[in-house]
């Protein structure tokens, strides 16, 4: 029985340290992530890539998206065609290309406000980050403590080698809109005119 006893506690033993041994390998995988992103956004000045959208009802659309940090944005569809949505700092300008409208969306009220402020949006305080970390990538949530704002946006990233492979945005009534990025291109020159809507012509009587 004694011998038994002795079996016992040694397997605990054994197992708080394996368990001791995974939550700090754990703490230092965290780490490293977070270090990783911060040179990722330190580091990116512009991205111009190829997108595939998956909207909430499953629709998929298509085409390039081109950022240059801080503050600007260019959406550009090839499917549906119509639609461009640009941003040059201080409000998201949506586009119908067809039926010349435009729509305009304070940035601030949008999840893009988080990804276009470049790194400080990881020291603000008002911003909740969670990481996770499974079979080689890495995910970033990022949420406004403010318990009234239930929008989040989650950016993904290949581990080896580190990029950025998609963003996911959960709008207020917890549904989700997926980019995946293909063909990324980083710190490139890019043009400011990118980021202008387009002058629609008033319309003539």
């Amino acid at each position: 029985m004694k011998q038994l006893e002795i079996t016992i506690k040694f397997f605990l033993y054994v197992f708080l340290i394996i368990l001791s041994c995974h939550a700090s390998y754990a703490v230092e995988k965290n780490k490293s992530a977070k270090i990783h992103i911060k040179k990722f956004f330190e580091n990116l000045v512009t991205l111009e890539a190829n997108f595939i959208q998956v909207s909430p009802s499953g629709n998929v659309s298509n085409g390039k998206v081109y950022l240059d940090l801080p503050g600007k944005l260019r959406i550009d569809y090839e499917k549906p065609k119509n639609l461009l949505i640009t941003c040059k700092g201080f409000w998201i300008v949506i586009q119908d290309r067809e039926a010349k409208t435009t729509n305009n969306i304070p940035l601030k009220n949008s999840p893009f406000a988080l990804l276009l402020e470049n790194t400080s949006f990881l020291n603000n305080q008002n911003i909740k980050t969670e990481y996770i970390i499974e079979a080689g990538i890495i995910s970033l949530k990022l949420k406004s403590q403010n318990k009234d704002n239930q929008e989040s946006l989650v950016l993904e990233f290949s581990e080896n080698p580190f990029s950025l492979k998609k963003w996911e945005i959960q709008d207020s009534l917890g549904e989700n809109t997926t980019v995946l990025i293909q063909n990324a291109k980083y710190n490139n020159k890019l043009s400011h005119l990118l980021f202008f809507p387009i002058d629609f012509p008033e319309p003539t009587n």
